[in-house]
């Protein structure tokens, strides 16, 4: 099943992916790895949540996610 299709199933939407905000790269797949770097929670261009989860973020805002509709 494609990921798309199933993510739309799901009714889950995916926002734009932001633009760095420094010289590094966002993204690096290797074999069926993704590693991210510099991604924050932002929404709407502000940022959701700042610190360490489990410190000074909880876990329920730290894997809070949006639905479409």
């Amino acid at each position: 099943m494609l990921i798309e299709k199933r993510l739309r199933e799901l009714e889950i939407e995916l926002p734009e992916a932001p633009s760095p905000l420094g010289s590094y790269t966002p993204a690096l797949m290797t074999g069926n790895l993704l590693f991210l770097s510099g991604i924050l929670p932002l929404k709407d261009g502000a940022l959701l949540a700042e610190g360490i989860v489990g410190k000074d973020v909880d876990i329920d805002t730290a894997t809070e996610r949006q639905h479409a509709g």
